[in-house]
């Protein structure tokens, strides 16, 4: 047994370590386009609007609220009943698990909060799969609306948006049902318990899927506004899609953390905005959206310790 747990924790650093190499490379060209087109990309940041920059920093903070909004109805559609605000900041302090190499510690930073919190283990685990499939097949329905969209203004090149139409085909046979199954399988390996988790049926997940899609609005929307401040001609249904894309592919580079490098290099590569712009509002959105853990990360703290660790069953 020890022998096994040994190699499964070797693995796991390779995996970790390979996903980090992985994420640092594809950041690297990202910076590379940056620096390639720097002269450009100063002026524009120097002419960006900074009332696009509030729209995006409102936007991208409801954006993130709203996906821990929506996990409280994930733990109440497998019976737990837990109040929005508690699992608010079970989510932003799990969340920072995300940052970590290997992919797993945002799966066991939210749900071991959860369990401690009072949520049953099995249900915990099984809520934090839940969220995450649901969380992406919503994204992928977001960017399936988007395309046509992108491609009614992209007749000229439609080639971008037939790529990005395939990757979320992807996505979606990829964020399959089987995959909570996986996602469980990892939960039990790294607890080493069995997690007999109770899931939603069709119908409540589909509905679990449509309550996520205005955090993906809220999500695109913030990286627009970024784009939209430093070029007024950056075109909205581009930039959602390549959004929304970028991230699907950032979740399923399940080693590299949070997605660094993937996420912004996919993002360059859709969004169709000149490429010092595009590297620019790739790396201020994800400034932004690490910015928006963070104090809530921070926000989440400070209450939690002000209010104590109530019971899972208990109103805020």
């Amino acid at each position: 047994m020890a022998e096994a747990l040994g190699r499964s924790d070797r693995r796991g650093r390779i995996v970790g370590i390979a996903g980090a190499v992985v994420g640092l490379g594809a950041g690297a060209l990202v910076v590379r386009e940056l620096v390639d087109q720097w002269d450009a990309t100063v002026e524009a940041v120097r002419g960006a609007d900074p009332a696009w920059l509030v729209v995006a920093a409102v936007a991208g903070g409801a954006g993130m609220v709203a996906i821990a909004w929506v996990w409280s109805a994930v733990l109440g559609a497998l019976g737990e009943d837990v109040a929005r605000g508690r699992a608010v900041r079970w989510y932003f302090l799990g969340e920072l698990g995300k940052y970590l190499p290997g992919g797993v510690w945002t799966v066991v930073g939210r749900a071991e909060l959860a369990r401690r919190g009072g949520v049953a283990r099995p249900v915990a685990y099984g809520s934090v799969a839940v969220s995450l499939v649901a969380l992406y097949l919503a994204a992928a329905l977001v960017a399936a609306v988007v395309v046509p969209f992108d491609l009614a203004r992209q007749r000229d090149d439609p080639r971008v948006a037939v790529a990005a139409a395939v990757v979320i085909a992807g996505g979606i046979v990829v964020l399959h049902p089987r995959t909570l199954r996986a996602l469980l399988d990892l939960g039990r390996r790294v607890t080493g318990r069995e997690l007999a988790v109770p899931l939603p049926d069709g119908r409540r997940t589909a509905g679990l899927v449509l309550r996520y899609v205005p955090a993906w609005i809220g999500i695109a929307v913030a990286t627009w506004a970024i784009a939209r401040a430093l070029d007024p001609d950056a075109p909205i249904a581009r930039v959602a899609l390549a959004t929304v894309v970028s991230w699907i592919a950032g979740f399923l580079a399940v080693p590299v953390p949070a997605g660094g490098g993937i996420r912004e290099a996919v993002f360059l590569a859709v969004a169709g905005l000149p490429l010092g712009v595009g590297a620019a509002t790739a790396l201020a959105a994800r400034v932004l959206f690490v910015a928006v853990d963070g104090l809530g990360a921070l926000a989440a703290g400070a209450t939690t310790r002000r209010g104590g660790v109530p019971g899972a069953g208990e109103q805020d």
